[in-house]
């Protein structure tokens, strides 16, 4: 990939012979029309001292050159022959490649060397102080003395002085020092000493001369180097020099991006603390307003709502007119489907044997696909979709050019040596500080390392394989050496060159000279070694060393050692082989000197997968725990070892765990089956996510039997039908709502939230459907187990005296039922605190959305003690360049086809005479602003370096007699020039395809031609051929790339930032181009193409999701939109919450938290519509419905998801990957725990505020009785069950309790302050006999009611006050038996029609 690699700085033979060796020539006439030299010496290498007339030349060839080459001299006597001209031309041409761009600068440089060498008045500024003898006769010049004005010294200098080549200060290159002055340029020019430059020293003396005879040398001087030359040459361009920038088109970076803000404020964070002062405020009104109203309108007479036009009736009226048929819906679908739970769970639980071999049938069926089953860990197919752009342009670049090369690298530092100072000859011999890293010591063990490195072999299919077999070979077949770039290249890897001293200079001024001209074939001025590595290309400093500021490589901190591999499109099996041996081998080296990093193009997919699998045991273990915890809290634990054993549910949690891997299994049979691959993070998540499901599922349906358990064997499945029927309708809108959720999150374009949305929807309607099954099935066993004393796991065991009865209730529900509940309930006001502190962080978590970083650093990816995190933490403190970045044309039309014309070429090209607006001269004004754009550099242009590879003076494009083209090395056969000078500085259109092919295959070399396009454009255009067979001729382009790179890249940030303004620069490309498409494409892009839009993704996804909750909750609530909407908004604002987390704990938005966002709303469903459902079915009055459902479910919630979550989550915050402990530790931990403090805390209070009631309540059906059989000790003698809605019509908003505390949440509520139930005569007899016999009874027309200081819940009872039909309940008979009415019915305080036939509160 290393391009334009040799160029030698100018051999200045120009100069004169001298005669003797200490001799001075004083007496040589110092005049105009006099020459000091002319021609060559018998050595051809100095010049003969000459004080004669300048001559004429006759030669037509040399005076061509001269018309060329110093045309201010052609037509005139001149103080040089023809020879000296054309040896002048063929060394100049060296001196050409960096300097011919630039018209200008080029005409200044070639000005001076033709003043000295052919000036017809070269008397008046030379002289020459030493001569020596020849044996033909003449004397011949060893040394000169120039005579220069400053101001000509100074004006040479600039015009050359922002000139650069190859990117790079060309007159650095030839200084040796990229901050030349112009005392250092002459210097360096005329210094000899050591036979790099000149073959004789000059000595320029700048201002006035010693001599009175000598008048300092004032030629005219282009003094810019943007400015034209009088010859017509067109002016440099800003890519030939940075002066030239000013009087192209400027491009400035935009100003940044000014923040959305409010008065000051972020504008997210103003609008969510407005809206929330908002509804705080609402919040207050609203109580304010209750407040007032209890206190000075209900006070009132109670009259007063006996009337018809009470608010009542308004209500009523609503409900009629709007409700009736969403009501009537409502109620046919509620029925529908808890009669459908009920004969369902009926037949299961008669034939449990075949409805487990259905199950087991079915999921060997689904399962069986698992034979198909692959897993990938192929990052591009994880992270990318095949239909994204970035990964279809990749696709492109990959098949029409060559694959990006595979990356080996080495970060070497020292261990311990201390910096040394060091006399650098290229520096006066001052002093310069070097990093220790330079030492001697450290390079020798590189040295060491780097050998060893290039002498592995692996196996591979059975062959043995070296680097040679694998490595990349930019100049091959004419160099076969591996393209290994390090500093050592510039030693040619050789520890004896590395010793080399050449009198005062070492390794030491070697490595300084190259380090700023990494591009000379010969350090002639220090050690006489190459700069040059092996393999024919530069060691590029900035490549090389790492850590150092500015050009001061001195101060590196590292060595880098960079080994590309070939890299195939389908088969890389030998170069992974190699690889895996490199990462063996440095896996186990080990030095005290020096400190090494590395990685390999494989490195980073072996790590993640084997952290991977090894993390699996981690999940392993989790879900270990949570099965204990399953086993040991689903039974009731009593002091009785038999009783508990009998009382445990092992086998059940164990059969739970199981159903929940067999979804897990069958989810993955079946998409294996259809030739899905899954992933690890389905593998890891999805069973954590059905896990959370299902347990909360189990923990509902066992706690209801255990609540209501069946009597006798023959009584369990008509007991688990009737608890089925009442639990099925919960489940199936916590699993219908997760399913489509996860569902409509496959709709993502990110694959991994794509496939794990899928496998979790397959995955969560499987769990559902095998617990209506399988489950059933087991359940019905283990009741009948427990029924006849048999021990749990040991069923053949049995103790027929342990009494089989429930316990008393578990911890949880008694710390919920005693304790959490009356505390949460008893106060208004800390109700409505925790209602406004809840909505207070949502509002907070939705501030800090947007300043969640993006992305997903490489080094979370990887294990805490991963080798790769040292290399990492290296690359991004020590590397100076970024990665190269393609921009690829592409052609829409014929564009390629009339490429030949040289309008087409305008567009795109950045050399002389191409437009301002062209593609690639914007895209080199955009490497002027890197900090913004993010282009370090200009283009690599292979069309313009086609024009220069073309240029006659260059002599690089030649050809046989034949036609055929004449390497540029071969220099003995006869060649012509490709072009001829009248063509001009491009080709006719008629060749502009005939030599390009030939162009693109030239490798460069040192001596003769550094434009060669082989090492850095082999692969850089794409031809169409001819329709004759076997054409080998091309007629167009199809496709073509232009290398640059981008600026040091270190976090995802920077990355997605680069392909942003990639992205923009490649559009305005496209628009400069015409019917081109052009595109930018680098490694990275197809990994962070994701975040360009992830947080739209995010939105939309999370939407999507949400909205699927609220329909589903709608039609499954029996159209209720009430409770629809809690549950929507409950899942909302803990998703929100989980905003505000990921911020505050460093969780960046990635795929991958993207997928727990989308799981965290199904997990939420599972919170909170349990809750709700509970609430919507209890028949408790107003606040207390909310109280109801709290004890009634809430157990359910913080045993089945919370502790067992809890549990769980806990063993991944010691998983050895980090995106374990960071995405999956810490997102689990906080799902779990919002869901449970909104579920807990949130939902049961917001509940208490709004107590709306289900929209068809009363038409409760059989299955929604609490109680629905009753300890024969425990019924009354006249309780016949009776429903009381077929008493009393119309019975809306019945709240019924009964005997059993636990199912009589409203008597023990706090919050019942006073009742009276208003009743018909006719009807008070029937309530009557719902009566227990030792209740307080009063005449018709009393009122009921109890005194605020007496408790219920210690023991108190209603009292009568008045007249009137009223019923008493007492809370304890006068004997202290619990002899409690079956079915009592307290109606709330709305009254719809006629008051006279409903209980109200008073």
């Amino acid at each position: 990939m290393f391009d334009k690699l040799y160029l030698l700085v100018l051999s200045l033979g120009i100069l004169a012979k001298v005669r003797g060796q200490y001799e001075v020539a004083d007496s040589l006439v110092h005049e105009k029309g006099r020459c000091v030299t002319y021609g060559f010496s018998e050595n051809n290498i100095h010049y003969n001292v000459y004080n004669g007339e300048p001559k004429e030349i006759t030669d037509s060839n040399a005076i061509s050159l001269m018309k060329d080459f110093c045309p201010m001299f052609q037509n005139q006597p001149v103080c040089c022959d023809s020879t000296q001209i054309k040896e002048f031309a063929e060394k100049i041409k060296l001196a050409a490649n960096l300097l011919a761009n630039c018209a200008a600068c080029w005409a200044n440089f070639r000005t001076i060397l033709c003043q000295q060498m052919c000036s017809p008045d070269q008397s008046t500024f030379m002289e020459i102080p030493e001569t020596f003898p020849t044996t033909a006769g003449p004397l011949a010049a060893r040394s000169y003395r120039t005579s220069l004005t400053k101001e000509y010294a100074v004006k040479l200098f600039d015009s050359c002085r922002e000139v650069t080549s190859f990117g790079l200060s060309a007159i650095g290159m030839i200084c040796a020092d990229m901050d030349c002055t112009y005392v250092r340029l002459l210097k360096t020019l005329g210094d000899n000493s050591t036979g790099a430059r000149a073959p004789y020293f000059t000595d320029y003396y700048v201002g006035n001369s010693r001599s009175v005879e000598i008048t300092p040398l004032k030629a005219e001087v282009l003094t810019h180097c943007w400015e034209p030359t009088p010859e017509g040459e067109e002016a440099c361009t800003c890519d030939d020099c940075s002066e030239a920038c000013k009087n192209e088109m400027m491009v400035t970076a935009p100003p940044p991006t000014e923040p959305f803000q409010i008065l000051g404020l972020d504008g997210i964070t103003a609008i969510m603390g407005a809206l929330y002062l908002l509804l705080a405020f609402l919040i207050g009104l609203h109580c304010l307003v209750r407040w007032a109203y209890n206190r000075y309108v209900r006070r009132g007479d109670s009259d007063s709502m006996d009337s018809g036009s009470s608010i009542g009736d308004i209500k009523r009226g609503l409900v009629k007119k709007i409700g009736h048929k969403m009501v009537s819906k409502g109620l046919t679908i509620d029925t529908i489907i808890a009669n459908g739970f009920h004969i369902w769970s009926s037949i299961c639980c008669r034939h449990p044997g075949k409805c487990m071999i259905g199950s087991i049938l079915g999921v060997a069926v689904f399962t069986s696909g698992l034979s198909y089953f692959k897993i990938t860990t192929d990052p591009v197919k994880l992270w990318s979709s095949s239909t994204s752009t970035a990964r279809q342009q990749k696709d492109f670049f990959d098949h029409h050019f060559t694959p990006f090369y595979r990356t080996t690298q080495v970060v070497i530092k020292p261990n311990g040596q201390e910096p040394e100072e060091y006399k650098v000859a290229a520096k006066r011999h001052e002093n310069v500080k070097f990093g220790s890293v330079l030492s001697k010591e450290v390079l020798t063990e590189a040295m060491t390392l780097q050998n060893i490195l290039v002498n592995i072999t692996a196996k591979s299919n059975g062959q043995t394989v070296s680097l040679e077999d694998v490595c990349y070979k930019p100049l091959a077949p004419d160099n076969n050496n591996c393209a290994i770039v390090s500093p050592l290249q510039w030693f040619q890897n050789s520890q004896d060159n590395l010793n080399i001293e050449r009198g005062s200079k070492n390794y030491l001024d070697h490595m300084y000279y190259c380090a700023r001209n990494y591009l000379s074939p010969m350090d002639g001025a220090n050690t006489g070694i190459p700069c040059i590595g092996l393999f024919g290309g530069p060691a590029i400093t900035n490549l090389v060393y790492g850590g150092y500021n500015g050009e001061n490589f001195e101060s590196a901190e590292s060595i880098l050692i960079t080994i590309p591999l070939n890299n195939h499109l389908t088969n890389n099996t030998a170069a992974l082989a190699w690889e895996k041996e490199f990462l063996n081998y440095m896996k186990k080296y080990s030095n005290d000197k020096i400190k090494v990093s590395f990685s390999a193009e494989r490195a980073i997919e072996d790590e993640i997968s084997e952290s991977s699998f090894q993390d699996l045991y981690t999940v392993f273990i989790s879900y270990v725990l949570m099965f204990i915890y399953v086993s040991l809290t689903l039974g009731k634990l009593q002091f009785s070892c038999s009783s508990n054993i009998i009382q445990a549910k092992s086998v059940v949690g164990l059969a739970g765990v199981i159903i929940v891997l067999c979804s897990v299994a069958c989810s993955l049979g079946i998409f294996s089956f259809f030739g899905w691959e899954a992933t690890l993070i389905v593998i890891e998540v999805v069973p954590f996510l059905v896990l959370a499901v299902g347990v909360d599922n189990i923990y509902i349906l066992v706690q209801a039997l255990q609540k209501d358990p069946p009597k006798s064997v023959s009584n369990v499945p008509q007991q688990i039908s009737i608890v089925f029927g009442r639990i099925g309708p919960s489940m199936l809108l916590s699993g219908c709502c997760e399913t489509v959720a996860f569902s409509l999150g496959a709709l993502s374009t990110m694959p991994a939230v794509k496939n794990f949305s899928l496998y979790a929807a397959l995955a969560v309607f499987i769990n559902f459907l095998l617990q209506c099954t399988a489950f059933l099935s087991v359940i019905t066993w283990d009741l009948k187990r427990q029924l006849s004393g048999r021990y749990d796991c040991f069923c053949c065991l049995r103790n027929e005296e342990v009494e089989n009865k429930s316990s008393k209730k578990g911890v949880v529900a008694v710390a919920i039922e005693k304790y959490w509940a009356p505390a949460l309930f008893s106060s208004k006001c800390l109700r409505g605190a925790v209602v406004a502190f809840f909505i207070f962080i949502s509002c907070a978590s939705i501030g800090m959305m947007n300043r969640i970083d993006i992305g997903l650093d490489q080094t979370v990816a990887l294990p805490h003690d991963s080798y790769l995190g040292d290399y990492y933490r290296d690359i991004f403190s020590q590397l100076r360049v970024g990665p190269p970045v393609y921009f690829v044309f592409h052609n829409k039309g014929d564009t390629w086809q009339r490429f030949p014309k040289r309008a087409a070429q305008d567009e795109i090209c950045m050399g002389r005479s191409c437009n301002a607006t062209s593609a690639l001269n914007y895209l080199k004004r955009q490497s002027t602003i890197s900090n913004y754009s993010t282009i370090a550099t200009p283009p690599n242009s292979w069309l313009d370096d086609y024009f220069s590879w073309l240029d006659p003076t260059f002599e690089c494009c030649r050809i046989y007699f034949n036609g055929t083209f004449c390497p540029s090395t071969d220099r003995t056969s006869t060649c012509y020039p490709c072009l001829k000078k009248s063509d001009g500085e491009r080709p006719p259109s008629n060749l502009f395809f005939q030599h390009l092919p030939s162009f693109l295959n030239d490798n460069p070399n040192a001596e003769y031609c550094a434009k060669g396009g082989h090492a850095l454009y082999a692969d850089a255009v794409e031809f169409a051929y001819g329709r004759q067979k076997d054409s080998d001729q091309p007629v167009a382009i199809q496709s073509a790339y232009f290398q640059a790179y981008h600026t040091p890249l270190h976090k995802s940030a920077d990355f997605i930032t680069a392909y942003k303004r990639a992205l923009d620069i490649a559009d305005e490309m496209s628009s400069q181009v015409g019917n081109m498409t052009v595109y930018p494409y680098s490694v990275f892009y197809l990994f962070y193409e994701q975040y360009l839009t992830i947080q739209d993704e995010t939105i939309v996804n999370l939407l999507l999701c949400i909205m699927s909750v609220f329909i589903m909750s709608f039609i499954l609530l029996g159209f209720n939109l009430g409770p629809a909407l809690i549950i929507t908004i409950t899942v909302a604002m803990i998703t929100a919450d989980m905003f505000g987390l990921m911020y505050l704990w460093g969780i960046t938005l990635n795929a991958v938290s993207l997928v727990n966002l989308v799981m965290s709303v199904g997990i939420s469903v599972e919170f909170s519509s349990h809750i709700v459902k509970s609430f919507t079915k209890s028949k408790a009055i107003g606040m207390d419905k909310s109280y109801d459902a709290l004890v009634r479910t809430g157990p359910s919630v913080l045993s089945g998801i919370t502790l067992t979550k809890f549990v769980g989550i806990v063993v991944l915050a010691f998983a050895k990957s980090q995106i374990f402990e960071i995405f999956y530790f810490r997102m689990y931990l906080g799902i779990v725990i919002l869901g449970a403090l909104h579920s807990l805390v949130f939902l049961p209070t917001l509940l208490s505020f709004i107590g709306f009631t289900n929209n068809f309540e009363a038409h409760s059906t059989k299955y929604d009785a609490v109680q629905t059989s009753t300890p024969d000790n425990d019924r009354s003698p006249t309780d016949s069950g009776v429903n009381l809605k077929e008493a009393v019509s119309p019975p809306i908003n019945v709240a019924r309790f009964a005997c059993d505390p636990a199912e009589s949440p409203s008597f023990m509520s706090p919050n019942l302050q006073s009742y009276k139930l208003v009743t018909q005569t006719d009807n008070s007899t029937h309530c009557d006999s719902n009566i227990d016999a030792n209740a307080t009874r009063v005449s018709p027309n009393n009122s009921a009611t109890r005194s605020p200081s007496t408790s219920l819940r210690s023991g108190g009872s209603l009292k009568s006050t008045k007249s009137g039909a009223s019923v008493v309940v007492s809370m304890n008979d006068n004997t202290g038996t619990r002899n409690r009415p079956q079915s009592i019915k307290v109606y709330d305080q709305i009254d719809y029609s006629n008051t006279a036939k409903y209980g109200v509160p008073v």
